[in-house]
C-alpha cells in the first residue's frame, strides 16, 4: 500500500515498481532473494536485471521472503522480510535509492512471547496521528505452526517497539495481511489457512477481505469477497489518478499469480490472465508508486544493457560474426534508443543493424521514412513514419522496442507505430552487428553494402527490458 504521495509522476505518467523472490510451483527452484519489477499500468510488469537478485541480505540465514517495501515520513524506503530462522524476528532494512540497502538487521518483533514459534511476511502502515509506523505480521504461539495470528507492534524510528499485541484472529489461522485504506475505511487482505492444520475445513486456502474504522482496528471479515482457492500473498496497488485498487495474489502451488479490481472495495473483477503479465516464478510481491528520478535511476542501473554516447560519423561495429553473446542471443524483452542528426534524408541509410534476414531487427532511414524490422526465424515486421525534418540541422530521437511479440516504434518521444508480430522471440542470430551502417545482411533482408549513414549519431542505448512512451519521453527530458 502507497503511504506517501509521489508528486512527481515518472515520463508524466504514473510508474511502480514490484518486489518479490522467486520460485517454481510448490517452492520449487527457491530464489529467496529481492527482485524487482517496473511497470507503467500496474498490469504489465517487466523484470528488471533480467529477472535476478538486486539484493541479497546478511540477516539471519540470508533468505529474503515476502518483502514490503514503503516509502517512509523520512524519505527514505524502509523494507521488512521473512527471515530464517524461524523465530521471534523479521528483517529490516532502509534505502534513499532503492537501490542500495543499508542499516540491515533482525527486528525482535515477538521479544517477549516465550512461545512465538515465527514471524512471517511483516508490513506496515505509516499513521500521520502518532506519527509512528504500525508493524503487523503473522506468529504462531504455541507448540507448533497452527495457531497462526496477526500480531502488531508500534515503531516510531525502526529502533524501538511496543510489545507485541494481538491485532486480528478471526477464529482461524490468518496470515499474509495487507492493509489499504480508502474513503475513510481501512481494509485488509488476508489469508484464510484454516484448512492447513484443521482437517474438518473443507475449502481450500484463499484470501478474505476485512475492514475497520481505524488503522488499529478491530477487523470485521467482510462476507462474500474472495480470492479464488489455493491463493495467498494478497497486495494491494492504487493505481495513480484513478478510483482504481488492484488486488495480487499468488497461487504458490501453481507458480502463478491472479488480479482482482474493485473503485469501491464492495463489488471486484477478476482479471482474465491475458489482462496482465507477471514476471517468471515471481512470489509474494510488493508493490507501490515511483517518481520520475527514482525510476530513471532503476532503469539505468538493473536494464542498461550497453551505451554509446560519443558522437559518430562511421559505422561503429558492435558485435563480430559469433555463436552467442552479446548481439547474438535470442531476447524476447528489448529496446534500442539513439539520437541522429542526418545530412539528407534520401536514400537507404541504415540506422542501427543486428542479426540478419532470419533472426535479427534494424533501424534505417529511406527516403524521408524512419523504419524497423524485427525478423524471426524468416517471419518480418515492418513498421515506418515519415521522418518531414530538415536534414543537417536537426537532432532527432529513434526507439524500438519490442515486448514478446510487440514491436513499437517511437520518433522523438511518441509512439510512431505498433503491431503485434506473430512470433514472441527473436532468435539468436550469428552475424555481425553495430549502427550506422549494414554489417552483412540485416532484419530488412537486405545484404548489399554497407548503405552508411551520412550524418551524427550519438547515445545509443540497448535495455533489457520493452521501454513504454512515458519512458522514452522521460529519457529525452533528461538528456
Amino acid at each position: 500500500m502507497s503511504q506517501f504521495n509521489q508528486p512527481e509522476t515518472a515520463g508524466g505518467a504514473p510508474a511502480y515498481v514490484m518486489g518479490y523472490f522467486r520460485s517454481g510451483p510448490n517452492q520449487m527452484h527457491k530464489e529467496e532473494k529481492l527482485h524487482y519489477a517496473y511497470s507503467r499500468d500496474g498490469l504489465h510488469w517487466y523484470e528488471l536485471n533480467e529477472n535476478r537478485p538486486v539484493f541479497t541480505t546478511s540477516v539471519g540465514e540470508g533468505v529474503l521472503r515476502d518483502p514490503f517495501i514503503a516509502k517512509g515520513a523520512d524519505g527514505c524506503w524502509h523494507m521488512v522480510f521473512t527471515i530464517r530462522p524461524r523465530g521471534i524476528h523479521i528483517g529490516y532494512s532502509r534505502s534513499t535509492d532503492l537501490i542500495v540497502w543499508e542499516d540491515e538487521r533482525k527486528l525482535p518483533v515477538m521479544q517477549g512471547i516465550d512461545d512465538a514459534k515465527n514471524s512471517w511476511a511483516p508490513e506496515f502502515t505509516y499513521d500521520h496521528g502518532r506519527d509512528q509506523y504500525l508493524l503487523y505480521w503473522a506468529s504462531s504461539c504455541g507448540p507448533d505452526l497452527g495457531s497462526s495470528k496477526h500480531y502488531a507492534a508500534w515503531t516510531p524510528d525502526w529502533l524501538t517497539l511496543t510489545e507485541p499485541s494481538l491485532f486480528f484472529d478471526p477464529g482461524y489461522q490468518t496470515i499474509d495481511a495487507s492493509l489499504a485504506e480508502h474513503e475513510g475505511k481501512y481494509y485488509m487482505a488476508v489469508k484464510d489457512e484454516s484448512v492447513v492444520y484443521d482437517r474438518s475445513v473443507k475449502h481450500p486456502c484463499h484470501n478474505v477481505l476485512a475492514v475497520a474504522d481505524r488503522l488499529e482496528g478491530p477487523y470485521t471479515v467482510v462476507p462474500g469477497v474472495r480470492t479464488p482457492d489455493h491463493t495467498e500473498g494478497p497486495e494491494f496497488l492504487k493505481l495513480e489518478g484513478t478510483n482504481r485498487w488492484l488486488l495480487f495474489y499468488d497461487y504458490w502451488s501453481y507458480g502463478k499469480f491472479g488480479m482482482m479490481e474493485t473503485t469501491d472495495f464492495r463489488e471486484w473483477r477478476e482479471l482474465d490472465q491475458d489482462e496482465f503479465r507477471i514476471p517468471y516464478r515471481a512470489r509474494h510481491n510488493t508493490v507501490f508508486p515511483v517518481n520520475e528520478s527514482e525510476l530513471a535511476r532503476l532503469l539505468d542501473t538493473y536494464t542498461l544493457l550497453a551505451q554509446y554516447g560519443t558522437p559518430t560519423y562511421a559505422p561503429v561495429r558492435l558485435a563480430a560474426e559469433e555463436a552467442d553473446g552479446f548481439l547474438h542471443n535470442a531476447f524476447s524483452l528489448r529496446t534500442m534508443t539513439m539520437q541522429f542528426c542526418p545530412n539528407r534524408l534520401a536514400g537507404t541509410q541504415v540506422l542501427f543493424d543486428e542479426g540478419d534476414g532470419k533472426n535479427g531487427w534494424a533501424l534505417r532511414l529511406r527516403d524521408g521514412m524512419l523504419e524497423a524490422a524485427v525478423a524471426s526465424e524468416g517471419e518480418r515486421i515492418i513498421l515506418q513514419t515519415p521522418v518531414q525534418a530538415h536534414a543537417g540541422d536537426t537532432w532527432r530521437h529513434a526507439a524500438l522496442s519490442f515486448a514478446e511479440g510487440a514491436v513499437s516504434l517511437y520518433l522523438d518521444g511518441k509512439l510512431a507505430g505498433s503491431v503485434q508480430a506473430g512470433f514472441g522471440i527473436v532468435g539468436p542470430h550469428t552475424g555481425a552487428g553495430g549502427y550506422g551502417g549494414r554489417f552483412g545482411g540485416d532484419a530488412f533482408g537486405d545484404a548489399c553494402g554497407a548503405d552508411a549513414f551520412d550524418g551524427v549519431i550519438r547515445q545509443v542505448k540497448l535495455y533489457s527490458v520493452p521501454l513504454q512512451e512515458a519512458d522514452i519521453a522521460m529519457m529525452i527530458r533528461g538528456r
